[in-house]
């Protein structure tokens, strides 16, 4: 009953936050933040998180309010699963010095916390405060209410939090916070939770959010280790705030929206290279890893084209494997005209968890662009090939016939999508064929630095014994251009 009044409670405190915020809506900053990771198939991985968050501030009133959600499964079994509400209010008594108040109220199945709720007031100080940094410190009594392993208990705590903002660019921005509770009875029986995150914004409404949390208890329920680490990547998406300007009546203008990212930029020629990351990771009485690493490169000219692809993908739970594979594609393709081309390709896969020690795919092909414009190609491509496999401890290898499809836009100056589809089957036996399809959306955050949503499906119609079909990945992370 008192866990989910409380739960009642911290959702009618965002319900009333937004309703503020539709009466005043230059006064809140309100944001939702989301990642996920997937991976279905031989691999069944399932990773999300979820955050809301209000921030307003006018005169000498701040206040945030918000929630929180962060979880994962790995076949079928749940290893993380929290919910966090939380709300902090501040009273400016000059331009440095306030008072305010905290709450928050947790949930967390893995760590056995059936409810934690914190309540305290404060006094603080703005050690630095101008338009690029702040750094605060603030001190005050609390207490708690809990039931952590079916064990209820309340206390009297003193928190302890310092926190720190830095606008590193026009559209980027760092943030750091970290908070001590310990019981006024008992400093050997605390709480200590750190969590550093980076925010760079895409277009007015858009942003990319990266965020690493640190938690921990130094009682922690029977079984149950005393430390945690998360580390989430996901957007930000802006719930209609509005930056005005309060004395002319005006909307400002973000860098997005003066022309930064207008109009497509052509596809270039010469040499071409990126290499992307992504990670996932939560350590302590969660144990994930999810971690996918590739790399690109082309080169473009008036009479050939040159194109590599390689990805490495793995990830594990409680130290045990759930995906481990190496893909890698080279092709040459010699222009014949402008739009028709001769090309010559090698394929190579290898992937742990479909028991495919090694799958290499020699081709040529002949392929034709359909679309060859300055920002957009669109080309289909078929041959003959062969395929050396090792599958299930099985050695084999056979002509086949290879098809392939590929789509690049370049939709602005900053983001950027690519996708392609490949296709190998074996022509005295037809039901043997598999299937691969990639995409990736790019959006740059700076000159060198772009954040990639991708997502891939590989088919298998004959598959090593007690494997699936078919595996899908879904992952977001940072890409590096060269």
């Amino acid at each position: 009953m008192f866990k989910n009044l409380a739960a009642l409670v911290s959702f009618t405190l965002i319900a009333n936050t937004l309703t503020l915020t539709a009466a005043t809506p230059t006064r809140w900053d309100n944001t939702a933040a989301a990642g996920i990771s997937l991976a279905q198939g031989n691999s069944d991985n399932l990773s999300y998180n979820l955050r809301l968050l209000s921030l307003y501030e006018h005169n000498n009133i701040e206040a945030k309010i918000g929630v929180d959600w962060n979880y994962a499964e790995n076949n079928d079994t749940k290893n993380i699963d929290s919910f966090r509400a939380f709300s902090e209010y501040r009273y400016l008594l000059s331009d440095h010095a306030y008072l305010g108040t905290n709450t928050s109220y947790l949930i967390d199945d893995i760590t056995d916390i059936d409810y934690r709720i914190d309540l305290g007031v404060v006094a603080g100080y703005y050690l630095l405060k101008n338009k690029d940094q702040k750094l605060s410190f603030e001190a005050g009594p609390g207490y708690v209410w809990q039931d952590q392993a079916n064990v209820t208990d309340n206390y009297m705590t003193l928190r302890f939090a310092l926190r720190y903002e830095q606008q590193l660019a026009a559209q980027t921005k760092l943030s750091f916070t970290t908070t001590f509770t310990p019981a006024v009875n008992d400093f050997n029986d605390h709480l200590l939770s750190a969590e550093a995150g980076i925010d760079t914004a895409i277009n007015n409404h858009w942003a990319i959010r990266t965020a690493i949390r640190y938690q921990y208890d130094s009682t922690p329920a029977p079984n149950r280790q005393s430390s945690d680490t998360l580390l989430t990547l996901g957007l930000r998406y802006t719930l209609g705030s509005e930056d005005t300007d309060h004395t002319s009546g005006e909307k400002s203008s973000s860098p997005a929206e003066s022309g930064a990212i207008s109009g497509p930029e052509a596809i270039q020629d010469g040499w071409t290279s990126t290499a992307a990351l992504t990670l996932s990771m939560a350590d302590g009485n969660s144990d994930n890893l999810n971690t996918s690493a590739s790399y690109d490169a082309a080169h473009r000219s008036d009479t050939g084209e040159f194109f590599f692809t390689s990805a490495y993908n793995y990830a594990e739970a409680d130290n045990t494997a759930s995906a481990d594979s190496v893909v890698t594609r080279t092709q040459f393709n010699k222009l014949l005209t402008r739009d028709t081309y001769l090309g010559i390709g090698l394929g190579f896969l290898r992937d742990d968890i479909a028991d495919i020690d090694y799958r290499v795919t020699p081709a040529i092909t002949l392929g034709h662009y359909f679309i060859k414009k300055d920002h957009m190609t669109l080309s289909l491509e078929a041959g003959p090939g062969f395929t050396f496999e090792k599958v299930n401890s099985t050695t084999d290898n056979y002509f086949s016939i290879v098809g392939g499809e590929k789509f690049i836009w370049e939709i602005n100056k900053r983001v950027s999508l690519k996708q392609s589809l490949t296709g190998h089957v074996n022509p005295s036996n037809t039901d043997d064929f598999n299937i691969a399809a990639e995409i990736a959306l790019d959006t740059d955050i700076n000159k060198h630095l772009a954040w990639r949503i991708a997502a891939s499906w590989s088919y298998d119609n004959t598959p090593a014994s007690n494997n699936d079909k078919d595996d899908i990945t879904l992952s977001s992370g940072i890409t590096v251009k060269f």
